[in-house]
C-alpha cells in the first residue's frame, strides 16, 4: 500500500506540474478529462456529443473515460497497437490504473475496446458487439463513440465498482493572526466529486480550526480553497493543514498534511 500511494502522488504531481508520463498521449489526457479526441481534432459539435454523453454517464453515478483514435499517431509511441483496439484498452488501462480504475472504452476504426481493471466486461461487451463504427474519420469516430456511451448507459453496462480512493495535496501557505487566510488545496477522484475535512493542527496535535466540505467535483487543474479568519490568539509559528477526502463510494484518502506558517 505504501508503495502505491507513492506512486500515485509521483505520477499525480507530475501531471500537476505538466510534465507528459510517457509517448502515449491518451494516458496523459485522460489523467485530466474524460475524452481523448484524436489529431486532427474532430468538429466542435462531435466533440461536444461525446463530452455530453459522458456527462450524462457521471450524472447516473456511472463513470466512463474514452480515446478516440483515428490514426496511428494518436497513440505517440506505440503504433504497433493502432486498431488493435481490445490491446490498447488493457495498455492504456493499465497506464491509468494509479488514478483510475473503472470502464475505458476505445474507439478504433477497427471498432471497439473495453476494459475495467483486469475485471469482467461481459456487460459492455453484449452492447458492443451491437454497435458499429460508422466511419474512419476523427468525426465519424467521435459520433461512434458518442452513441455507444448512450447504448451503454441506456444499458446499465457501465456499473463499476469505485476502489480508488481520492487523491489529495494541500498546497503550503501563511496566515496572520486577525486577518482572513486562504488555505489552499487539490482533489482529484475518478468519481469526479468527493468531500473533504480539513483541519488546522497545532503542535500539540489539537485541531485549532475546522473545515467541512461538501460533495463537489474535483480537478487536477485547479485548486481549491477555504477561508480561514485567523484568532489573535493563536500563537504564532509552525502549524499544519491537514486534508482528508471521501468520494461518493465512501472510499477516505490518506491523511495529507502540510506546513502552514502563522505570524
Amino acid at each position: 500500500m505504501v508503495l502505491r500511494a507513492a506512486a500515485t502522488a509521483v505520477v499525480a504531481l507530475a501531471l500537476v506540474s505538466g510534465a507528459a508520463a510517457d509517448g502515449d498521449p491518451a494516458s496523459d489526457v485522460l489523467l485530466q478529462q474524460n475524452a481523448f479526441f484524436p489529431i486532427p481534432a474532430p468538429s466542435a459539435d462531435a466533440q461536444k456529443a461525446l463530452n455530453r454523453e459522458v456527462a450524462a454517464a457521471y450524472a447516473n453515478g456511472f463513470r466512463v473515460k474514452v480515446a478516440v483514435v483515428a490514426s496511428q499517431s494518436d497513440l505517440g509511441a506505440i503504433p504497433s497497437l493502432f486498431n488493435k483496439p481490445a490491446d490498447y484498452a488493457r495498455f492504456l488501462g493499465t497506464e491509468l490504473e494509479f488514478l483510475y480504475v473503472g470502464p475505458l472504452l476505445i474507439v478504433m476504426p477497427a471498432g471497439f475496446g473495453i476494459y475495467d481493471g483486469g475485471r469482467s466486461t461481459a456487460a459492455e461487451d453484449a452492447v458492443l458487439v451491437r454497435q458499429k463504427v460508422s466511419g474512419s474519420s476523427g468525426d465519424e469516430l467521435t459520433q461512434s463513440a458518442a452513441s455507444t456511451v448512450d447504448a451503454l448507459l441506456r444499458a446499465g453496462a457501465l456499473k463499476s465498482k469505485d476502489i480508488l480512493p481520492p487523491y489529495t495535496q494541500v498546497l503550503q501557505g501563511t496566515a496572520a493572526r486577525g486577518r482572513t487566510a486562504r488555505l489552499q488545496y487539490r482533489i482529484y477522484d475518478d468519481s469526479g466529486k468527493a468531500s473533504a475535512v480539513l483541519q488546522v493542527v497545532a503542535a500539540s496535535g489539537h485541531a485549532v480550526a475546522t473545515f467541512r466540505v461538501p460533495l463537489r467535483p474535483t480537478s487536477f487543474q485547479t485548486s481549491s480553497s477555504v477561508h480561514w479568519t485567523v484568532p489573535r490568539t493563536v500563537r504564532p509559528g509552525q502549524l499544519r493543514l491537514c486534508l482528508r477526502a471521501t468520494d461518493p463510494s465512501g472510499n477516505k484518502s490518506r491523511r495529507a498534511c502540510q506546513a502552514l506558517l502563522v505570524t
